[in-house]
């Protein structure tokens, strides 16, 4: 993700003072001590949260051939971690909160488990990957601290296993593998307590309670079989989270009159928002972030905060079948930033989430389902001459072994106006394959205060072969 060339802003904010006459310096107004500033909630926020999942699920038959309808096949109550990003936008009133959020959260709450009596001896798994809400807020401001409710619209996505062991009977033949996959939609309601400890930055804890409908979810197998499961589910998820709210106002104190000026302030970009989409073959994603200085701004060496989340879809081929494939990332990454005139350097650590969908199922690829591993990340952007640009990134995750590294240079085309145009390499990969490119990038372009990153060439993939890419990037300081 290219940097943002840093670009300083002043802003000069002069009060008028007050006049005053009169024969008796007694007479001259007194300052009294002023009250400290109150933070305001209004405005966007983005965070990461993590902590723990549960659910309860009771499988009921439902298909004819296995001759007991409405049989009580097996009640597993899958628990675990659960972990993801939030984002959304508050709106204070006084004491009044009113505000909406989107949230994604990868769950680690796969259980495995006996199942389908009447065919046993079988052994089930239920994984349910994620879940997503879009949810209203409503709360009350008690000095630094927020208590709120939350409720609205959930989708889950769940995977489930079926695999019959030796001593079955002949209707489910030891060894077949069956699948099934499916995204419930349904509600969510529950609330928190959030505390502001910084003017920017706020601490949280969370409950969820989700709802779904009851649904019927068809199983396939590796070998042709077919068989479907009446599915009841709900969940619940307790998260401890942390949110960076973009630009807080703040409420101002009572202004009491002074012989004296107001002094000047000036203020400087600390947040990089970015967002994007990339197009190859046979593969399309998008993705979201924000690099954050959280105490500093962006043009001074300190502390960053990263948020990140990506998504998309691709498809191949393996052994005559085609398979889809549908993808979720993101990123909670902390480290340090140094910057310089020519440059600026970041380096960053923390925890990344996968989860990988693909249908059907294939026992050849082992990138499927969620993980959750360590990721480590560095970038740096110089400028070596007035003309000149570089620009490189890499990081890796653990999570299905997860790798990625970019190279551009660039040269001013445009006398001055900080346009370049120069060639671009990247590479990345995971355990289940690796592609390279070349190609060369269009940066800079500047439209009011966004930027626009273009970048074309050629690519090839170990898995689908040589191809087309092309990509489009677009940031902004706040």
């Amino acid at each position: 993700m290219p940097r943002k060339r840093r670009r300083y802003v002043a802003v000069v904010a002069l009060a008028p003072f007050l006049a005053i006459t009169g024969t008796h310096a007694a007479e001259l107004p007194v300052k009294a001590p002023p009250l400290a500033p109150v933070a305001s909630w209004t405005g966007f926020y983005i965070g990461a949260n993590a902590g723990g999942g549960f659910s309860e699920k009771t499988f009921i038959d439902n298909f004819v051939p296995f001759g007991d309808i409405g049989g009580v096949d097996a009640t597993p109550h899958p628990t675990g971690w659960a972990g993801g990003l939030q984002a959304g936008y508050n709106y204070q009133i006084n004491s009044l909160l009113v505000g909406a959020e989107a949230d994604f959260t990868w769950l680690g709450t796969q259980s495995t488990f006996s199942c389908f009596p009447l065919l046993a001896p079988q052994t089930c798994t239920a994984d349910p990957e994620w879940v997503g809400a879009f949810a209203g807020r409503l709360g009350a401001v008690v000095g630094p601290a927020l208590l709120y409710v939350r409720g609205g619209p959930a989708w889950v996505h769940d995977t489930y296993t079926d695999v019959a062991l030796p001593g079955a009977p002949p209707i489910a033949v030891p060894g077949d593998f069956f699948v099934a996959h499916e995204t419930r939609f349904g509600w969510t309601a529950g609330g928190g307590i959030e505390y502001m400890f910084l003017p920017q930055w706020s601490l949280r804890v969370e409950y969820d309670y989700y709802g779904f409908p009851d649904q019927s979810v068809s199983y396939y197998g590796d070998t042709g079989g077919f068989f479907t499961e009446l599915i009841k589910q709900n969940m619940q998820t307790i998260t401890a989270g942390v949110n960076y709210h973009f630009g807080v106002p703040v409420v101002a104190a009572p202004v009491y009159p002074t012989k004296a000026p107001i002094s000047n302030t000036s203020g400087t970009s600390n947040v990089l928002g970015f967002t994007g989409f990339d197009v190859s073959k046979q593969s399309v994603y998008s993705w979201v972030g924000a690099l954050i200085a959280p105490w500093q701004d962006l043009d001074t060496s300190g502390a960053r905060v990263w948020f990140y989340g990506e998504g998309g879809g691709y498809k191949y081929n393996a052994a005559g079948t085609a398979f889809h494939g549908i993808y979720e990332s993101g990123d909670a990454l902390a480290g340090y930033g140094f910057e310089g005139e020519h440059y600026s350097i970041n380096f960053l650590a923390g925890v990344n989430a996968i989860n990988e969908m693909v249908s059907p199922h294939d026992p050849d690829n082992s990138v499927q389902g969620t993980e959750v591993g360590a990721k480590v990340r560095g970038d740096a952007y110089t400028t070596p001459t007035t003309s000149t640009m570089t620009y490189g990134e890499a990081e890796y995750s653990t999570a299905f072994q997860t790798w990625y590294v970019s190279q551009k240079v660039g040269f001013d085309i445009t006398n001055g106006r900080l346009i370049y145009i120069g060639p671009q390499a990247s590479a990345f990969g995971d355990e289940r394959f690796n592609q390279w490119r070349v190609g060369a990038h269009l940066s800079n372009l500047k439209l009011g205060k966004l930027q626009i990153d273009l970048s074309a060439g050629y690519a090839d993939d170990s898995v689908v072969g040589p191809g087309a890419y092309s990509t489009v990037e677009l940031s902004a300081n706040f």
